[in-house]
C-alpha cells in the first residue's frame, strides 16, 4: 500500500511540476505585471499591451459575473509555436483557453501591435486580442461564481456564448454565419455564434438576470 501511496504522491508532484499547470515553466523571455495579472510572452511587450488587457479587464468588470471581484489569471502570450503546442494540448487550434483550478489564459498565436489573435484558420481563426482575452477572463469568472466544476455542469454553448456575449462578439459576423449556415457548413464557430445569440434573447428576456439564465439551461 505504501508504494503504491508513494507512486502516487510523485505522479501528483511531477503533475503539479509540470507546464500544464505551470506554464512559466516554459521559461518565457518576457514577463510583467499589469494591473492584477502577471504576463508572460515570447514577443518583447510593448505599451499596447496595456490598454489591451485593460480594455478586456473593463468589458469583464462591467458583467453582472465579473464585477464581484477581480481575477488575477496569469496570461500567457505565445507566437503559436512549440509552447503553444505544448500547452494547449488536445486544442492545438483554439485561438485561446482558460485552464480551471490554476486559472491561467494561455493565447495562441499573437500580436500586440495590431491587438490580433491569428490561428491561420480560414473560418474562426480571427480575433482581436482583447476579445480573446475578454472572452477567456469570462470562463474565469463563470468558475469563480458557479464553482469549479461549472464547466462540467453547463453546456459548452451556454458556456461559449456568454463568454462571446460579454467580450463583445466573437470570429463571425452575422452576414459570415448566414452565409456559413446556407452553406451547410458545420463550422465550430457556428456554435459560437448560435451561442451568443441564444444568451442575448435570454437575458433580454429575463431581465438581464445571468443567474436564472443558466439555471434555465440546467445545472
Amino acid at each position: 500500500m505504501s508504494r503504491w501511496f508513494n507512486r502516487a504522491v510523485v505522479a501528483a508532484a511531477a503533475f503539479a511540476g509540470s507546464p500544464v499547470v505551470a506554464p512559466q515553466l516554459l521559461a518565457f523571455p518576457h514577463l510583467t505585471t499589469i494591473r492584477q495579472h502577471r504576463v508572460y510572452s515570447e514577443a518583447p511587450i510593448g505599451p499596447a499591451l496595456a490598454r489591451i488587457v485593460a480594455a478586456a479587464d473593463a468589458r469583464v468588470a462591467r458583467s453582472p459575473l465579473g464585477s464581484a471581484r477581480p481575477l488575477d489569471q496569469d496570461i500567457f502570450l505565445t507566437t503559436g509555436g512549440w509552447r503553444w503546442q505544448w500547452l494547449a494540448l488536445g486544442n492545438r487550434s483554439a485561438l485561446a483557453i482558460s485552464r480551471p483550478i490554476v486559472e491561467v489564459i494561455l493565447v495562441n498565436r499573437s500580436d500586440q501591435r495590431s491587438n490580433l489573435v491569428d490561428t491561420g484558420a480560414p473560418i474562426g481563426g480571427r480575433r482581436t486580442l482583447d476579445g480573446v482575452l475578454a472572452h477567456e477572463m469570462t470562463h474565469g469568472a463563470i468558475r469563480a461564481h458557479f464553482g469549479t466544476l461549472a464547466d462540467r455542469r453547463y453546456p459548452t454553448e451556454l458556456r461559449e456564448g456568454y463568454c462571446d456575449y460579454v467580450s463583445g462578439g466573437g470570429t463571425l459576423t452575422d452576414a459570415q454565419a448566414k452565409a456559413l449556415i446556407a452553406s451547410g457548413s458545420n463550422s465550430p464557430a457556428l456554435r459560437y455564434w448560435r451561442g451568443r445569440n441564444k444568451v442575448e434573447a435570454g437575458l433580454a428576456a429575463n431581465g438581464g438576470n445571468v443567474d436564472a439564465l443558466f439555471a434555465s439551461w440546467g445545472g
